[in-house]
């Protein structure tokens, strides 16, 4: 009986920790694509349990009108300025969502002539640290000029 307590315990626990958490995926650089399309839309969605929102792209690829979402950062990160119909380039890590939706995890963005640079060249994000760390960022900081 005691042990049947303690196992009930812990799928209840299991099922409660794992319902509506979404997949973690973690950068591969072995993934990396680069992707150049239009902006179809510019959301915030939840990505990851605990953690703020992100912004994400729809992007529709150049030639193979392939609709990717673009995980881009978080939302209290993020000081692009991008415009739905406008034109980039994303270099990142690619999967495949559980809805079998291509994704993908963006390094890089480069916009009229600017790299916003997001992850470092091993996938790790610039904004470690949290959102204090942001407090003394000055704006640009992690954009360059092509």
């Amino acid at each position: 009986m005691k042990h049947r307590v303690i196992f009930l315990a812990g799928l209840f626990l299991l099922t409660t920790f794992s319902i509506g958490q979404k997949s973690r995926h973690i950068y591969n650089v072995n993934s990396e694509r680069t992707i150049a399309g239009t902006i179809r839309k510019i959301s915030t969605e939840p990505r990851y349990r605990n953690s703020a929102p992100f912004v994400v792209l729809k992007l529709e690829e150049k030639g193979t009108h392939t609709i990717y979402n673009i995980e881009v950062s978080p939302v209290w990160f993020y000081d692009m300025n991008f415009h739905k119909g406008e034109e980039l380039e994303v270099v990142g890590s690619f999967y495949l969502s559980d809805r079998k939706e291509p994704n993908l995890m963006a390094r890089e963005i480069r916009f009229k002539g600017k790299v916003f640079l997001l992850r470092d060249k091993h996938g790790f994000p610039n904004w470690r640290g949290g959102r204090r760390q942001r407090k003394g960022r000055r704006h640009g900081k992690n954009m360059k000029e092509q």
